[in-house]
């Protein structure tokens, strides 16, 4: 795994709040940020797919006029 150092500021509450997180599961701050991180990352494709829903043209599925069992009889209707 590839791994990028990154530094950020917290204020004294956030710090304080990773911390005691850590503390009570037994890792580090480190390990609390790399988790919430890993959650927001499985979270993507559900807000991918929200997205997507709000897409003009997904409104517009369903609007074929032609036969309703194309899929099922495309042979008999060609």
């Amino acid at each position: 795994m590839v791994t990028k150092r990154l530094t950020i500021e917290l204020s004294s509450d956030q710090y304080e709040l990773l911390r005691q997180e850590a503390t009570a599961t037994g890792t580090t701050v480190t390990g609390i940020i790399r988790r919430l991180v890993e959650e927001i990352r499985l979270r993507v494709p559900k807000e991918a797919r929200k997205k997507y829903q709000e897409d003009p043209l997904y409104g517009r599925r369903g609007s074929f006029d032609g036969a309703k069992d194309l899929s099922e009889n495309h042979d008999d209707h060609l």
